[in-house]
């Protein structure tokens, strides 16, 4: 069975204290080294979180409290002016796809959580060949077939640069449509708990 996650990325050099040094790993491979290395550094700010996966620093926002989200609202908008009631383009990365506890998709570099949109697009897309999944870079390609939807291995090459394009795998259409409208579901009422813990955080 496939499944959606909502992640935001926590970087230990963004959320530990200045004073604290990260120390060095043992084993730079090692998950649990990474691990270790990423709870010490949150600690500093007094948060309390697990990652998707160990050696990750991606957290599923509905495992976020509100009193985890607070610090997080503090270290993301310490020097950013807080305008608007959208903050999802405030959070880095984005959605992981997993099958049966595989991780199949997960976010690149410079994503956030409103490329929801771009996976909601597969559904208003009604080309038949392959297309451009935007969830960072590198990013994928994807293609719908009778009922099916597969999926590219992550490139940075544009289609125009591709002979041919692979699928390495694929999903059931109508599944990935009911896990995304869950994936919207969710980030609206992450965006309404941020507006109400920034009021609360802008009136102390």
């Amino acid at each position: 069975m496939i499944k959606l996650f909502n992640v935001i990325e926590i970087c230990p050099f963004k959320y530990s204290k200045e004073e604290y040094e990260l120390p060095e790993l043992v084993d730079p491979r090692s998950s649990e080294d990474l691990y270790e290395r990423w709870q010490k550094a949150i600690a500093t700010l007094n948060l309390d979180l697990n990652p998707i996966k160990r050696g990750s620093y991606f957290v599923d926002i509905e495992t976020v409290d509100d009193e985890n989200l607070k610090i997080i609202l503090k270290v993301i908008f310490e020097d950013i002016e807080i305008e608007g009631n959208d903050f999802l383009a405030s959070f880095n990365r984005g959605l992981i796809l997993t099958e049966n506890d595989e991780v199949l998709i997960e976010p690149t570099c410079c994503s956030d959580l409103e490329n929801l949109k771009d996976w909601q697009y597969i559904f208003e897309n009604n080309s038949s060949e392959w297309s451009k999944l935007w969830i960072g870079h590198p990013w994928i390609f994807y293609k719908k077939e009778n009922g099916k939807i597969q999926f590219s291995d992550y490139t940075e090459y544009m289609l125009s640069e591709l002979e041919n394009i692979e699928s390495v795998f694929e999903v059931d259409e109508s599944d990935l449509k009911t896990e995304i409208n869950k994936m919207k579901e969710r980030q609206i009422n992450f965006n309404n708990r941020v507006i109400n813990i920034l009021k609360e955080i802008l009136t102390a």
